[in-house]
């Protein structure tokens, strides 16, 4: 059953420059969010073998990481990324992603978060990501 997604998500989605350029969205089902990356021509890296680059489908799962942060923490409070680990399990095709993200451990100034991507099938993980962000300004 899908329901309306977090308003602080919301938010950051239509704010953001690279959202619209991914094709962004998300989407509240049971009890998690899934996010989604839109196909277009744009998101294909080698052409020969139409395969999403993996640019794309990282910086897809680096935000769908920090709309779940933001979904968790107050409507003022501002993430940005520190570190990224993205490990690309299988080749992906010209078609739409979707993913998922998971708060493993969220601090006063630093949260970690691991995010997923799929394509057809959450069993068959395209891609998967480990952030670090720092909360705050300081």
């Amino acid at each position: 059953m899908s329901r309306s997604i977090d308003a602080n998500i919301q938010k950051i989605i239509e704010a953001s420059p690279i959202a619209n350029w991914l094709g962004f969205s998300a989407s509240r089902v049971g009890e998690r969010n899934i996010y989604r990356l839109a196909f277009d021509e744009k998101h294909i890296g080698n052409p020969a073998i139409r395969a999403l680059h993996g640019g794309a489908i990282a910086t897809f799962l680096e935000f769908a990481a920090q709309c779940e942060l933001v979904g968790n923490l107050d409507a003022d409070a501002s993430v940005k990324a520190i570190n990224a680990d993205i490990n690309y399990l299988a080749s992906s095709r010209a078609q739409a992603m979707e993913g998922s993200a998971t708060i493993t451990r969220l601090g006063r100034r630093i949260a970690f978060v691991e995010a997923t991507g799929w394509q057809q099938s959450a069993d068959r993980l395209v891609a998967k990501a480990a952030f670090r962000f720092r909360i705050g300004d300081g």
